[in-house]
């Protein structure tokens, strides 16, 4: 019989990811997809391993969900595994897979249905579709040691933030690939030489694809200039990571990932709330703001010890607001969070009223913010408007120049100090080797944000990665306020910082 063109082009469409792309998948605008240049030479790409160091804001993963589908759709009984060191990377490609099925009826026909008619669109307890034509595509994150790995026996993987993995977690993923099966690494650099991940983009064994920011067809001067401003010049770590897609200088982890894990718990009265400038726009008085934040707030008072800190943003960066329980445990001490405030575009009087609000629940031994962006405005609202000087909190609130330094001694008549931000640091990561700080697990954020914070040397300083850090910068400002609270005055003289949290506690 002989083949139709309709049936020539079917076949045409089939074999090539781009064009199956094409036809089966859509924008979140409703448009037909379209790809790139670079991402239609990583899509057509026949090599086994391939590799990736990019920029952000390239579309790495609009290819990978691409790819994955694609494999799905097109391959009887295959198995693939979509990769990612934590849940909250996995969950932006689950997010484009899903609207891709919920937008065209004939990719959702291509997942099989349960003998009740529902589709094998399983979320518990990891991410997993069933296709009609027998594949898998399973998503799981690795995690510290990769253990969500270790049943799979897969022909296809993909790595989403390959450079993020642990090395225990790449023994384990490199398991569950079958002799001969495909693998395709995605990540923004990050610096850190003794990876796996480093070791790839050298080897001979894969093709490597290079993707700056401005390969992204949107790039601008006005963007460039932004993004050079924002790291602090092409030289700077984050250039070179974030946007360049190079490895650039040589970078470490801020925190110790293992220890940092082992301070995670299942926390059942921590709240996580967000609140943008669209829920406040309505509020045409003080009051009326006043009482809706409260509403969304939802918190009941407290008794107990407190420390509030607060990484303050407005226009681009979001504001944190983290809450700390001091818990006596026989003669140890323990922070547990059990607030996180995330606000989206909400301006420094409200930031001001939710403080006040924290203050009247929970009546914090300290609060500290930053003094960048919103923080010098809120501080100087809460500390010097009439309205809010019932809340007595001079000396209760502060605010920190990261780039500033501490003072921690007066020895012979000379002050010992040490950089703000790098003293901070130092506070989490000594709670953190104790096991003293208690984290949620579930919050995916405050794990990410943890576990990618890397540093860089330049003349001696230690410079920190910028951009995914405002929870952490919350929790530094938290840990410093403590600490202040527990310096020994003596005289007009401070003397050494004492040293607080020192009893270990196993959790």
């Amino acid at each position: 019989m002989a083949v139709t063109d309709k049936e020539r082009k079917l076949a045409a469409t089939l074999s090539d990811p781009v064009l199956w792309g094409q036809a089966y998948l859509y924008n979140r605008d409703g448009s037909g997809r379209d790809y790139w240049p670079h991402q239609v030479e990583d899509l057509r790409c026949l090599a086994r391993n391939i590799i990736h160091l990019d920029g952000r804001d390239v579309g790495k993963s609009i290819v990978l969900s691409t790819d994955a589908l694609h494999y799905a759709f097109t391959t009887r009984g295959g198995q693939g595994l979509i990769a990612a060191p934590h849940q909250g990377h996995l969950d932006s490609i689950i997010e484009e897979i899903e609207y891709q099925l919920d937008t065209n009826p004939d990719l959702m026909n291509s997942i099989a249905v349960t003998k009740y008619g529902k589709p094998k669109i399983h979320r518990k307890p990891y991410f997993r579709l069933e296709f009609t034509n027998g594949s898998v595509l399973y998503f799981r994150p690795a995690g510290a040691y990769g253990d969500s790995f270790r049943s799979l026996h897969v022909g296809r993987v993909w790595v989403d933030e390959g450079a993020w993995l642990t090395e225990r977690a790449w023994k384990a993923l490199r398991q569950c690939l079958k002799t001969g099966g495909i693998l395709r690494i995605y990540s923004t650099p990050n610096g850190l030489r003794d990876t796996t991940y480093y070791r790839l983009t050298s080897s001979d064994q894969f093709h490597v694809f290079r993707w700056p920011s401005w390969l992204n067809p949107l790039w601008t001067e006005d963007r460039e200039s932004e993004l050079l401003e924002f790291y602090g010049g092409r030289d700077s770590s984050g250039w070179q990571h974030e946007v360049a897609g190079e490895h650039g200088k040589p970078s470490y982890g801020a925190f110790n990932v293992e220890q940092f894990n082992l301070c995670r718990q299942d926390l059942l009265e921590y709240q996580k709330i967000v609140i943008t400038d669209s829920e406040l726009r309505d509020c045409d008085t003080e009051e009326a703001a006043h009482d809706r934040m409260e509403m969304l707030l939802n918190l009941t008072p407290r008794s107990g010890q407190f420390w509030i800190g607060g990484d303050l943003g407005y226009t681009n960066d979001p504001t944190e607001i983290i809450v700390f329980q001091e818990m006596e445990v026989g003669e140890r001490t323990l922070l547990k969070m059990i607030l996180r405030v995330h606000l989206e575009h909400v301006s420094y009087p409200h930031i001001a009223q939710i403080f006040a609000l924290l203050e009247r629940y929970y009546t914090p031994a300290g609060i500290g913010v930053d003094n960048g962006g919103n923080g010098l405005a809120v501080v100087q609202e809460l500390l010097t408007l009439d309205k809010y000087r019932g809340l007595e909190l001079e000396g209760r609130l502060k605010g920190y120049d990261f780039g500033g330094m501490t003072r921690l001694a007066v020895r012979d008549g000379k002050e010992i100090k040490k950089r703000t931000k790098e003293l901070m640091t130092s506070l989490i990561n000594g709670a953190l080797q104790r096991k003293q700080l208690i984290f949620p697990s579930d919050d995916l954020e405050v794990e990410d944000q943890f576990t990618t914070h890397t540093y860089t040397l330049r003349d001696g300083k230690i410079i920190y990665s910028k951009g995914n850090d405002h929870i952490i910068d919350a929790v530094r400002c938290a840990m410093l306020i403590r600490e202040e609270g527990n310096l020994d005055p003596v005289g007009e003289e401070v003397v050494s910082l004492k040293p607080v949290l020192t009893n270990p506690v196993f959790i």
